[in-house]
């Protein structure tokens, strides 16, 4: 019966910061609600869009591919003469914004964007109209849609199933560590299993897919991401050293609230960017703004 308590008590408090992480996280859906000629409609407008531009597209003149991506946009029960308008640039440069109509089918409104190389971002906001009343939303939010190559649910799956168990097992162990006659040499060792495999095996080869690399934390970059990952290990090898010879299984209540407290990080923060100027990702760098000498995004 105890067991089942600690248990419960470690799937709420991984639940909380899953959920927590998700909403937070810069690349999920921003939710909006907004109100127009009387009626009240809830939206997502997406911050993740998936491309098919190849990297080694991206250092070329990719532009000139015309590759398009869309952007859906449900807006239950929408009114019959409700439509929308999206505006968008290049994330950061100094193009000259650009304007594009939504197609409508009943509820979805989708807009075709021109697709951007892997890590490339577009900066945009959205405008509703219904019977020549206007509402803008997003504008001044720094809406930004970053753009990724498709990643395998083979991968995918994986990485995020392993992560997540990773972090149930060592808030788990934080919490019976506490209880002197609760076993940890097996939650331990699952946890450094899932943790090695979801966050050092299968998540390089994610990052691989999406935007070209394998591991841009450190040393060889600032992926925020990454960078979460080997911190945790590198703590909790510290806390199974520390509690090596003697009980002193505080080590593992710190390593438990260190890993959570990471992983409340959002996902992606610092993450993969595409630098215009160098026609390159990098990651956790300060972009300067792209001076476009058109001054406009080039499109078809």
């Amino acid at each position: 019966m105890r067991k089942l308590l600690y248990w419960s008590i470690a799937v709420i408090i991984t639940v909380v910061s899953v959920v927590y992480q998700r909403v937070t996280g810069p690349t999920n859906p921003k939710k909006y609600v907004f109100s127009l000629c009387g009626r009240e409609y809830d939206i997502k407008l997406s911050r993740s869009l998936d491309t098919d531009i190849t990297l080694e597209e991206a250092k070329g003149d990719y532009a000139r591919l015309c590759k398009m991506t869309p952007m859906e946009v449900i807006v239950k029960e929408a009114s019959d003469s409700l439509s929308m308008t999206l505006f968008y640039r290049r994330y950061p440069s100094d193009d000259t914004i650009s304007i594009v109509k939504a197609m409508r089918a009943g509820d979805l409104f989708t807009v075709m964007l021109p697709s951007q190389p892997p890590a490339g971002k577009l900066e945009y906001f959205v405008e509703f109209s219904d019977s020549g009343k206007y509402c803008s939303i997003g504008y001044s939010d720094n809406l930004t849609i970053r753009f990724k190559n498709p990643v395998p649910a083979g991968v995918l799956i994986p990485h995020i199933f392993l992560m997540f168990i990773a972090i149930l097992l060592s808030t788990y162990i934080g919490v019976i560590s506490f209880d002197r006659k609760q076993n940890t040499r097996v939650p331990v060792i699952l946890l450094l299993i899932s943790l090695i495999a979801g966050g050092l095996i299968f998540g390089p080869v994610v990052q691989r897919y999406a935007f070209g690399e394998f591991w841009t934390g450190w040393p060889f970059g600032n992926d925020m991401t990454d960078n979460k990952t080997l911190m945790a290990l590198i703590v909790w090898l510290t806390a199974i050293w520390g509690n090596r010879r003697n009980d002193k299984r505080w080590w593992y209540a710190v390593a438990a609230t260190f890993m959570l407290f990471i992983y409340s990080i959002p996902h992606s923060a610092s993450g993969s960017e595409y630098d215009y100027s160098k026609k390159s990702v990098v990651t956790g760098e300060i972009i300067n703004i792209y001076v476009n000498p058109e001054n406009s995004d080039p499109h078809c």
